[in-house]
């Protein structure tokens, strides 16, 4: 897998909201005006069960993520760098698309990913810029299986553009 980023041809464009989501999507906003990210995103993650949310980022052949909520341990403010292609990120990254997998031990495509016996499920869209070029990711992912139906992607690809055209996409955390 290339670890250069590949300008995606046509950003992703999310389908029509459901009601329940259009009002998850405002509580989203509400929230990240209010109280900031990272509460918002902890209010997106309520929506699942997965463990992990992030908008993970992109720099120098490394991931990270600019912004990390931990369901079971709130105090836990970041994740651990990682190698860009030892997160199921990268994936996100080179389609420019939605990536998901309930089980990545039994997922065929994940056969030689280096992260496939720590993080089990993953789900994530792309954050985009104005030109489509994927920015970094927003993911909800766990260190056991997930039903990755939970996820309701239209609403994830909503807030993730709503993120980019916003400004609300920190930068590639530092140090």
């Amino acid at each position: 897998m290339p670890t250069s980023s590949t300008p995606s041809t046509a950003p992703t464009t999310p389908a029509p909201l459901s009601p329940e989501a259009r009002a998850a999507f405002a509580d989203f906003v509400v929230t990240l005006r209010s109280d900031g990210l990272r509460p918002a995103l902890a209010k997106l993650a309520s929506r699942s069960d997965f463990r992990f949310i992030g908008i993970w980022r992109f720099q120098d052949g490394k991931a990270n993520a600019a912004v990390h909520y931990d369901r079971e341990d709130p105090s836990v403010e970041r994740a651990s760098e990682v190698a860009d292609t030892a997160t199921y990120c990268c994936y996100v990254r080179e389609s420019g698309e939605p990536f998901k997998t309930p089980n990545a031990m039994v997922d065929e495509r994940l056969a030689r990913h280096p992260a496939r016996q720590a993080v089990l499920s993953y789900s994530g869209v792309p954050v985009l810029d104005n030109a489509g070029q994927v920015l970094g990711t927003l993911c909800h992912y766990d260190l056991v299986p997930r039903d990755t139906s939970q996820v309701d992607i239209p609403l994830m690809l909503s807030v993730a553009s709503y993120l980019s055209l916003g400004g609300h996409v920190p930068p590639y955390p530092e140090g």
